[in-house]
């Protein structure tokens, strides 16, 4: 199971993810990514990956892309930092945001 949580600001749309980026739920969220593009604009976003605890390899798909078209990620356990470092290195990025979202 997956809850995605939206934090909407002037400056930010964040995403929180806790609990599982798998099967049917990495649907889900690149469903709410893609509605929430069209309200981005200069806003950056950024995807808190704080409280997630597994991510398939489907899942970790859907966060290359996300990377990939400017979207952060903010990893802070162990298991999922290395996740996103493999990310930023697949993606020949060396910015891999800490816990408060900055690179």
């Amino acid at each position: 199971m997956l809850k995605i949580t939206l934090h909407d600001s002037a400056s930010e749309l964040r995403f929180k993810l806790e609990g599982r980026l798998s099967g049917p739920w990495v649907k889900e969220l690149r469903q709410c990514w893609q509605t929430a593009q069209s309200t981005t604009r200069d806003r950056r976003t950024v995807l808190d990956l704080g409280e997630l605890d597994f991510v398939d390899p489907e899942g970790q798909s859907l966060l290359e892309d996300m990377h990939r078209q400017g979207v952060k990620l903010a990893a802070m356990t162990p298991f999922i930092r290395a996740i996103v470092e493999e990310i930023c290195v697949s993606c020949r990025s060396s910015a891999v945001a800490n816990e408060s979202g900055k690179a």
